[in-house]
């Protein structure tokens, strides 16, 4: 999925491969730490606690993605611009719809 968003916010830059590298890499390297992360407060201070810490470390950027992420799919893509029935005529009555990515058929 992280592929999709990271396409739809760099599209048109030339910077796709960049983007994608990095999520990557910060994924990859935050599950590694993470794991280290957890072994070493744990024998430390347990394992409640590092359950706890590890949860509260993920939540952060989890909340900051969820409010400053901006929205991917337009309007016309989310369907906000037509109502169902509309959007059930357009296909009834054989309308064509422009695809980003070509004619599938």
């Amino acid at each position: 999925m992280y592929v999709l968003v990271t396409s739809d916010i760099s599209g048109g830059t030339g910077r796709f491969s960049l983007t994608l590298g990095l999520t990557t890499s910060a994924m990859s390297i935050g599950g590694t730490v993470s794991g280290y992360l957890g072994q070493a407060i744990a024998q430390d201070m347990g394992y409640q606690q590092a359950f706890m810490i590890l949860g509260v470390m993920s939540l952060v950027p989890a909340v900051l993605y969820f409010f400053f992420m901006p929205e991917t799919l337009s309007d016309e893509e989310s369907g906000e611009t037509r109502s169902s029935g509309e959007a059930m005529t357009g296909i009834a009555e054989g309308e064509e719809s422009e695809s980003p990515y070509g004619q599938l058929a």
